[in-house]
């Protein structure tokens, strides 16, 4: 008992300190908050072949095990303390798909209804957004561990993605995304943003396991999509929600994988626009998710205010939230929607979204 109390303590004051360190206290204390809800709700379990899986379950809404897109902003705190068990969100996924019961280019959105894992429940697909969220969290994994052989297992998987992106382009049409509950939105650029850097990070894999004309022919395809994206998606003084909604805006929070895995696509010319239009938009407790609604995803609110390096930017983008998270009325698990005008939660009570706080840690790795 002593010596493990001794552990704890011992991380409790690591984890307190370094996060202090890259964002403040204010966000040292959010990652405490948050830390064991993002854990709580998965459930560990080992497969036939002696692998971990990690489960998540979709706490408030459908009860969906193995979200993909829940998986994705989870990532950091397991990417940060334990790659083991960031392997273990993307074991099923590649299990699934490799099982011949999936039969599609692109992941899955779910594995079944919890504690079910027996297909996919949720109604439509969501080809983009999963492809690229396991592209670049295969990628993230490389990078941690220093070495691809964790990608090389899955490489026919993962080249049928990068492939089905590639064949997609720049924009992706009238696609489901992460954030539907906000409305649909078709040609939707923080999407398209997403399958470019799944692309790049498919050549960044590649290059790690020395396939060079994969690497080359993938790298470059993603760059000339970077262009088109800047060109069509630009409005002025920031960049569209929508391709062809010329007055839109919202977050590019997708665009926090280009700085982290290194891969230099997007300009820092359209991070310092994007953020500097940010925050001319910030409501009391926060900037919202984009220009339709009020409300904002604290997930991606952490990670848009990561998108640049400078700490005094991304302090004024989360402190609103830490002021939610102080004053608000309601008491519930921690909320990952909630309003910017307003002391109270939308919804989305008590899900592992939430360790997508621990992306800013990610920085020094």
């Amino acid at each position: 008992y002593r010596t493990v109390l001794g552990r704890c303590d011992r991380f409790d004051r690591e984890l307190m300190d370094e996060a202090a360190a890259c964002g403040g206290k204010e966000y040292a204390e959010l990652c405490a908050l948050v830390y064991r809800q993002a854990i709580a709700a998965h459930k560990l379990v080992v497969n036939g072949n002696g692998e971990l899986m990690f489960f998540s379950k979709e706490n408030f809404s459908n009860g969906s095990i193995g979200t993909v897109d829940i998986t994705y902003p989870s990532s950091p705190l397991l990417l940060k303390y334990n790659v083991e068990l960031a392997k273990g969100l993307m074991n099923f996924i590649f299990e699934y798909s490799e099982s011949g019961k999936w039969g599609k280019p692109f992941p899955p959105h779910d594995l079944g209804g919890y504690p079910a894992v027996n297909g996919q429940t949720i109604g439509g697909d969501m080809p983009v957004e999963e492809a690229g969220n396991g592209l670049i969290m295969t990628a993230a994994i490389a990078k941690m561990e220093k070495n691809a052989s964790y990608a090389e297992k899955h490489w026919k998987t993962l080249t049928q993605w990068a492939e089905y992106l590639l064949e997609n382009g720049t924009d992706t049409g009238d696609q489901l995304t992460t954030d539907n509950f906000a409305g649909n939105c078709p040609h939707h650029t923080n999407l398209s943003a997403k399958g470019i850097l799944g692309i790049a990070a498919y050549a960044r894999l590649a290059e790690m396991l020395n396939k060079k004309e994969e690497a080359e022919k993938y790298m470059d395809a993603a760059h000339e999509m970077t262009k088109e994206w800047e060109k069509a998606a630009y409005a002025g003084d920031h960049y569209r929600l929508a391709f062809d909604q010329p007055d839109s805006w919202g977050m590019k929070y997708n665009l926090i994988w280009d700085r982290l895995l290194g891969l230099n696509l997007f300009p820092e010319r359209v991070i310092q626009k994007e953020t500097d239009f940010y925050l001319t938009k910030m409501n009391e407790f926060g900037c919202p998710l984009d220009s339709r609604h009020s409300y904002t995803k604290v997930d991606w609110t952490v990670w848009t205010a990561s998108l640049s390096a400078d700490r005094m930017r991304f302090r004024k983008l989360m402190l609103p939230l830490y002021k939610f998270m102080n004053e608000t009325t309601d008491r519930t698990p921690m909320a990952d929607l909630i309003n910017t005008d307003g002391k109270t939660i939308v919804g989305f009570t008590g899900r592992t979204v939430v360790g997508a706080y621990f992306i800013r840690l990610l920085e020094k790795e």
